[in-house]
C-alpha cells in the first residue's frame, strides 16, 4: 500500500507540475501556465485522452506497487461477503418461520391449557359463558398471531432493504 501510495503521489506531482506549468525533470519541456508544452505542443487534455499514456501510467502502477494482488483480495472478499450474507439472510427467514411457529404452538397451549382452579359462576346464564371466553380467547390468538406475523414481516421486509442497499453499494463500488 506504501509504494501504491508513492506511486500515485508521483503520478499526481506530475501532473500538478504540467497543470502550472513547472519543470517536471531533466530533459523535459517546459510547460506554460495554459497548460501547453511549448516546444511540443502537448496540452494535459490531450495527456489524458492519450490511450499510450494512460496505458503507461497503468501499467508503471501494475508493475511497481502490490495494487493487482489488492484487487485480486478484493475480488475474493468481496464473493465471500455476498456468500455470507446470503447466509445470513437464510438464518433470519428460518428464525422468523420458528418464531412464528413457537408463538402458534405457545398460544395454542396456552388456550388447550385446563383450568386447575374451578371458580363459581357467578353469571346465571351458564351458555353465555362459554361463548363469551372462547370468543375472548380467539381475539387473544389472533393478536397474538398478527403481532408475530406484522414482527416476522417487518423483520424480513428490512432484511431484504438492506440487502439491496448492500447490493447498490457493491455496484457503485
Amino acid at each position: 500500500m506504501f509504494q501504491h501510495g508513492q506511486s500515485i503521489d508521483e503520478i499526481k506531482n506530475r501532473l500538478n507540475c504540467i497543470e502550472t506549468g513547472a519543470v517536471s525533470g531533466a530533459g523535459s519541456n517546459f510547460v506554460s501556465g495554459d497548460g501547453s508544452n511549448e516546444a511540443g505542443g502537448v496540452s494535459k487534455t490531450e495527456l489524458m485522452s492519450d490511450p499510450e499514456f494512460v496505458n503507461g501510467i497503468v501499467d508503471n502502477i501494475m508493475t511497481n506497487s502490490n495494487l493487482s494482488d489488492i484487487i485480486e483480495q478484493i475480488d475474493a472478499v468481496q464473493s465471500e461477503n455476498r456468500e455470507l450474507r446470503d447466509l445470513i439472510y437464510a438464518q433470519q427467514k428460518t428464525m422468523n418461520e420458528m418464531n412464528i411457529m413457537l408463538l402458534k404452538l405457545f398460544s395454542q397451549s396456552v388456550v388447550a391449557a385446563p383450568n386447575p382452579v374451578a371458580v363459581p359462576n357467578p353469571n346465571p346464564n351458564p351458555v353465555a359463558v362459554p361463548i363469551q371466553e372462547a370468543e375472548e380467547e380467539e381475539e387473544e390468538e389472533e393478536a397474538v398471531t398478527d403481532t408475530v406475523t406484522d414482527t416476522v414481516t417487518d423483520t424480513v421486509t428490512e432484511a431484504e432493504e438492506e440487502e439491496e442497499e448492500e447490493a447498490e453499494a457493491e455496484a457503485d463500488a
